[in-house]
């Protein structure tokens, strides 16, 4: 099979690895344009460019989709199929028809359940105990297009948004040969979406990653979690930001919302509104992250019990 690739973020590389090991050729990879970042704004490729570059593999960055460039792109390769995987951009339905077999999306929840941009992050976020991959077939409408195949993945208590990222990438990668080879051989039953179900997964903005200290224990963890690690959580402490990657659920009864209960070599405790959070991993700004352990090994004198974050 002659098959066009199109992904963005390292959740992706490992199924790109897959197809690129086996007997189908990666004709061509779509990915998005770089982006600024930093304080200097400087334009940054993303992590599939950098792959392609790296491997000397065939790509495009359109900033348009819709242009007359990108779909005669598309006719002179003549695929046989157009896999995307977290590319970023919505694609043109006169651009996905034109493959052989037509284009697949894999999708990293279990639809109709978070559609959209942020299914792992939210899931997390809302606590939700198993999530999963969809493998569909793709259409006009945002994540609406008919099942091909569905496979779950369970969320661990202290699950951040990038160790499940890391579950996601080996169980697509396990699987998409399996697919292209149903797809080839027309083994494929279409399993129409519950559309009355669909849920969705908005992006996650960095002006909702200020940790709220009064709502309960719980909530407050799995958003840490879910935030990990990109936009990550933060906190305010004597006028300095906090930077939070990761927290567990602590069954010791909260003394008032974001105060200081222990901080020592072993734990950091903050009260909720309820129970209490201990932090695991954290860092200053433009710091790297570490354990609760390293921090206080380092700056045992920071955090006074008794104190409170904001």
């Amino acid at each position: 099979m002659k098959i066009i690739f199109a992904a963005t973020p390292d959740i992706s590389i490992s199924c790109l690895e897959e197809i690129l090991n086996s007997s189908h050729e990666i004709s061509l990879i779509l990915t998005m344009p770089d982006k600024p970042a930093g304080r200097g704004k400087k334009l940054l490729p993303g992590p599939i460019k950098n792959f392609c570059l790296e491997n000397d593999l065939p790509f495009i960055q359109p900033e348009n989709l819709k242009s007359l460039e990108v779909k005669n792109i598309f006719k002179e390769i003549e695929s046989d199929l157009l896999i995307v995987f977290a590319y970023g951009k919505i694609i043109p339905k006169d651009i996905f028809e034109l493959p052989t077999y037509g284009s697949v999306n894999v999708h990293t929840s279990l639809l109709p359940s978070y559609r959209g941009a942020a299914p792992i992050q939210r899931a997390i976020i809302n606590g939700d105990k198993f999530t999963g991959i969809t493998i569909m077939k793709l259409s006009e409408g945002l994540d609406e297009g008919p099942i091909i195949e569905s496979f779950k993945v369970a969320i661990e208590e202290e699950e951040t948004s990038g160790s499940l990222a890391e579950k996601m990438s080996k169980v697509s990668s396990n699987k998409i040969l399996q697919t292209i080879e149903n797809i080839e051989l027309n083994n494929i039953k279409f399993i129409e979406q519950d559309h009355s179900k669909a849920s969705y997964a908005d992006k996650l903005l960095k002006s909702e990653s200020c940790i709220a200290w009064d709502k309960k224990a719980e909530i407050i963890k799995n958003m840490i979690n879910g935030f990990s690690p990109n936009p990550c959580a933060y906190s305010t402490y004597e006028k300095q930001r906090i930077n939070v990657h990761k927290a567990k659920l602590c069954s010791i009864k909260s003394k008032g919302p974001g105060k200081i209960l222990e901080f020592s070599g072993e734990r950091l405790l903050i009260g909720a509104k309820d129970l209490s959070v201990e932090i695991l991993e954290l860092s200053r700004p433009s710091k790297r992250k570490m354990s609760v352990a390293d921090f206080y090994n380092g700056s045992r004198d920071f955090f006074k019990v008794g104190n409170y974050l904001t």
